[in-house]
């Protein structure tokens, strides 16, 4: 099993330095080697979306721990399957680019098997010219010279009688060439009629740039070797987009047929890619990687051995005999270890190996017993010495020998003494390493070492535990945090083959992820020097961290409470949109120390999503609603009579904290939740489209008459809906101070899905995954705005365009003093005011972009010859294009890491909460409602029987009504009331002669 990391829908840049930009990336896991071919890229390519007709797609792979310049080669046939398969025994993960249309790279030129080049006739319907050409050698073609190609008109003839020419012979120019069909087409929806197989270039120095040529390291594409024959180095990438169904929120909806979209008010926001965030803030936890096994890859003869000159030392004056004596011992030793120094090529150990310290001798020896598959056993283990033996097991298999242990000529030591169980199995191993130290030493050294095993190999290892594993797995987790557990495990196993758990692979991803992101609690000392660190880098910032109160004000600690952050350049980009709107919303936090984030979130021109604020704090209630809303005043200037408008899911305490803090403002809910709530008693799509009728009636008139539809329809429903005041829920009664008509909080939804991913991060990481996305969506926006053209936003600019398409059908007529009356739609008439800029249908308030009889007005005051200007004039401020800009203009700054922040002056130091481990397993998914369908649940659906084919009941319950006649079939069926009322008369009689209950055959 491995793991492909998609590159696709960008471009690769010039040679050298090659980029691949203006792409996405996916990543696909648990694909097996085995059965990989071309045709799995193409159905991954469907399922992006990323398939056409007539669109031809090129895939290259790349050489794991190259570049982009020279590692990339061709996926496009078997030979190229098999080649790419000779790098995924290695590295798990390997990286595919794709170019669509037509590609600038020589990788499909370049196969396993050099062979000459035949492009085949293509159908009509794929390219204008059907083209045979046959390479010759690239030694035919000298280098100082490019050939030179002529037209060559259409070949009609089968390509059994098709000519086959040379390079020497000119056949078509290189623009011909490039624009008839490219030199290979891995996929065209239309089949060729022979798929053509890459192989090795010619010379073409002095080739035109149309196609960029990619050199191999080490020399031309003609000099290249075999890839197969150079291994790759060890250093693997993770996969990465693991679909956790935990996280994804947004697609909770998606299946369900009641799901409201209020098409008018659809987002268009860009994408951020936020998968490459990673953040550790703890000075204290050390980097761990994958741990150094240079002993096993070394080479002999790589470096030459340092040969030390004995003579000078024996002609040294013999009156300092003590002195030499000493030198001739460091001489001996030394011969020793370089006469050692082989071994160590293969084995761990060697004697006079000398450690710096017992972790490292210790450290060795549970790689050795890991690598090796064996039990090893600590005998001695002081502050001088450490004596390891193997415990492994050599079963009797009719030996007749007294002792199992075999003599070796690498044994040193003490002999090893042999013992005869009862059973008649050999149970020691004669495998034995002491490693001691004198009290004057510094080092460690190798003393005694029988290096050979007579035991079996295990699969359980003691000293393979979760500790030793997350050393291993930190990089894969580090570049895939969602690598499921079993690809996990599935690589541990395959590389070390021992068994292991699902639970120590999960503790070893835990410890992994620990050392990645840092410690949940160590977090919170250092949460003061990150706020001081934010709020410096963007000025005009609002934080306030609140702790709880402490009863002795002489504690050194204090406990975290509550944060709150407001980055100053998003207050300023917020006034700037002239749009008076904000979404709340709260989503809770997956650590083990449980709280909520708490977000306002606002609408830019574009409708855009624009985060200004964001909190966490201990719970979602009265008092945390209440701090997080008088920030919040603070920073926009609200008071309490201000006309501000707000929407919401209606959360636990928000409703009563709006009505204390912003009594005259605006209060909108979310109708998608008012649904929610709807269909636990009444369900259905009449429901569902009466509730929507009455919520996007723009006048009281036409609420009314919807709220009478509704009432017909069933009067409960009337009367629970009539109940809630509809201010709150419909556009008829909306102001239109925030010229905007939404009914639902997709602003603080969408960024809940967004910042899913960092819920679960402790809590500066946290804030820093938030902090970051909004960095980085700043960014992505103005790029947009680049791109933009005319005086409106783009979503602006194609509302205003339906909205033109539509007042076609209207008819102005001017009354004077600015007033038109227009009829629309048969007999509907409306009043539109162009001094106040208003229209009767009351569109025009709401949103602050004219409605269809307003353009119908304009359009007649430009016949009159008045100077109205375009429709786009009439527009609202906020929509204009220029506004979008200004609001974009301030950029949230970026700060500096862990190292460079400043150290808070307060004296106390902040903790974590308290918090109490529930029990069970901790839950990540969010809590549904009643209502929602999870897609396993049997609720609010009929069960058929699979015995009688009844619906009503399942086969387990059945009670044979297939086996029984057509009367008492139909009185089974009305004797569910024990009477058997409900059947025909011949169900009624069998149901009363037996008591209700239908009578077996």
């Amino acid at each position: 099993m491995f793991s492909i990391r998609l590159n696709y829908g960008g471009v690769f840049t010039k040679f050298p330095g090659r980029k691949y930009i203006k792409g996405k990336m996916k990543y696909i896991d648990g694909i097996d080697s085995d059965l990989f071919s071309v045709h799995d890229m193409d159905e991954i390519m469907e399922l992006l979306d990323c398939v056409e007709p007539g669109k031809s797609i090129y895939y290259h792979f790349k050489r794991p721990t190259w570049d982009l310049d020279f590692g990339l080669y061709a996926l496009g046939c078997d030979e190229d399957i098999n080649h790419f398969r000779s790098y995924v025994y290695e590295h798990k993960v390997i990286e595919v680019y794709t170019e669509f249309w037509e590609t600038k790279l020589h990788t499909y030129q370049m196969s396993p098997n050099p062979a000459k080049i035949k492009i085949h006739e293509i159908p009509e319907s794929l390219c204008r010219k059907s083209l045979l050409l046959t390479w010759s050698n690239s030694g035919d073609c000298p280098s100082e010279e490019a050939p030179v190609f002529e037209n060559v008109e259409t070949m009609d003839e089968p390509p059994s009688t098709l000519l086959e020419t040379t390079l020497e012979q000119p056949l078509v120019t290189l623009s011909e060439t490039v624009e008839s069909t490219p030199a290979y087409i891995p996929r065209i929806e239309s089949p060729l009629t022979e798929p053509m197989i890459g192989s090795t270039c010619p010379n073409v120095d002095g080739w035109d740039d149309t196609f960029e040529w990619c050199e191999p390291f080490g020399g031309t594409p003609m000099e290249q070797d075999e890839p197969n024959s150079e291994k790759a180095g060890e250093d693997s990438q993770a996969s990465k987009d693991s679909h956790d169904s935990d996280d994804t929120e947004d697609s909770e909806y998606s299946q369900d047929s009641d799901y409201i979209v209020d098409e008018d008010n659809l987002l268009d926001d860009p994408e951020v890619d936020m998968k490459n965030f990673h953040l550790n803030i703890d000075k204290e936890v050390e980097w761990v990687g994958s741990f150094p096994d240079d002993r096993d890859e070394a080479v002999e003869g790589d470096e030459e051995l340092e040969v030390i000159n004995t003579e000078e030392f024996v002609s040294a004056s013999s009156s300092d005999e003590g002195e030499a004596s000493k030198k001739r011992k460091k001489i001996r030793d030394l011969r020793r270890a370089h006469k050692n120094e082989a071994a160590a090529v293969k084995d761990p150990f060697y004697i006079h190996q000398t450690f710096s310290t017992a972790k490292e001798v210790k450290q060795q020896i549970y790689l050795h017993s890991i690598q090796s598959r064996r039990e090893l056993d600590f005998v001695k283990n002081d502050k001088n010495r450490i004596r390891v033996v193997c415990k492994g097991t050599i079963p009797n298999l009719g030996i007749l020998e007294t002792g199992g242990t075999s003599k070796s000529n690498d044994k040193v030591g003490p002999s090893q003494k042999k013992k005869k169980v009862k059973d008649g199995s050999i149970h020691k191993c004669p495998w034995v390493l002491l490693v001691s130290k004198w009290k004057k030493d510094i080092n460690w050294t190798v003393k005694t070492y029988e290096k050979q095993h007579t035991c079996l190999q295990t699969r359980k290892i003691r000293a393979c535990n979760y500790k030793f594993l997350s050393e291993q797995i930190v990089d894969t987790v580090e570049a895939n945090p969602e690598i499921p557990l079993r690809a996990l495990r599935e690589m541990l196993e395959k590389k070390y083959q021992l068994g292991l758990s699902d639970m120590k692979v999960h503790r070893a991803k835990t410890k992994a992820l620990e050392s990645i992101r840092g410690d949940f609690a160590a977090q919170y000392s250092c949460l003061r020097d990150y706020l001081q660190e934010v709020q410096s880098r963007n000025p005009n910032t609002t934080v306030k961290l609140q702790v709880q109160s402490e009863p002795c004000y002489a504690s050194e600690t204090r406990v975290f409470e509550r944060v709150y952050i407001c980055l100053g350049p998003l207050k300023s980009g917020f006034a700037a949109g002239k749009r008076d709107l904000l979404g709340l919303d709260g989503a809770f936090m997956k650590g083990p120390y449980h709280g909520m984030i708490l977000t306002a979130v606002g609408l830019d021109g574009n409708n855009c999503t624009y985060p200004l604020a964001y909190a966490v704090v201990e719970a979602e209630n009265f008092n945390s609603w209440t701090w997080f809303l008088t920030n919040l005043g603070d920073d926009l200037g609200l008071y309490a009579n201000s006309n501000f408008t707000f929407i919401s899911d209606r959360q636990k305490g928000l409703l009563p904290a709006l009505e204390k803090l912003f009594p005259a403002a605006e209060h909108r809910y979310c109708l998608r939740h008012l649904h929610e709530n709807m269909k636990r008693k009444w369900r259905g799509k009449e429901f569902k489209d009466c509730l929507w009728k009455c919520a996007t009636c723009t006048t009281i008139p036409q609420f009314n008459s919807a709220m009478e539809e509704l009432k017909k329809l069933n009067s409960e429903a009337y009367d629970w809906l009539n109940s809630i005041p509809p201010k709150h829920w419909s556009r008829s009664h909306f102001s239109g101070r925030a010229h905007c008509d939404a009914l639902l909080n997709n602003m603080c939804e969408s960024l809940n899905s967004k910042i899913v991913k960092g819920r679960d991060k402790p809590i500066i990481s946290c804030l820093e995954f938030i902090r970051e996305y909004i960095m980085r969506k700043i960014v992505m926006v103005q790029k947009e705005i680049d791109k933009a053209n005319g005086p409106l936003t783009p979503t602006a600019t194609k509302t205003l365009e339906k909205i033109k398409e539509r007042a076609v059908q209207c008819r102005a007529v001017f009354c004077g003093n600015g007033k038109y009356q227009v009829t629309s739609e048969g007999t509907n008439q409306y009043v539109v005011n162009m001094d106040q800029q208003t229209c009767s249908c009351n569109r025009w308030e709401l949103t602050g972009i004219p409605c269809k009889h307003s353009i119908a007005a304009i359009w007649d005051m430009r016949l009159n010859n008045e100077n109205v200007g375009i429709p786009e004039t009439w527009v609202h401020p906020t929509y204009w294009l220029k506004t979008w800009k200004e609001m974009y203009v301030f950029k949230v700054e970026p700060i500096n890491g862990r190292l460079l922040w400043e150290k808070s002056t307060c004296p106390t130091k902040l903790i974590p909460p308290k918090y109490r481990v529930p029990i069970g397993r901790p839950k990540k998914k969010r809590r549904r409602s009643a209502t929602e369908d999870d897609g396993v649940s049997t609720k609010w659906k009929s069960v058929t029987c699979t015995k009688c084919g009844n619906v009503g009941h399942n086969g387990r319950t059945c009670k044979g009504q297939s086996q029984t006649g057509n009367g008492t079939g139909e009185g089974a069926a009305g004797n569910t009331t024990g009477e058997g009322a409900a059947g025909s008369s011949g169900g009624v009689q069998n149901g009363v002669g037996n008591k209700g209950k239908s009578p077996m055959l």
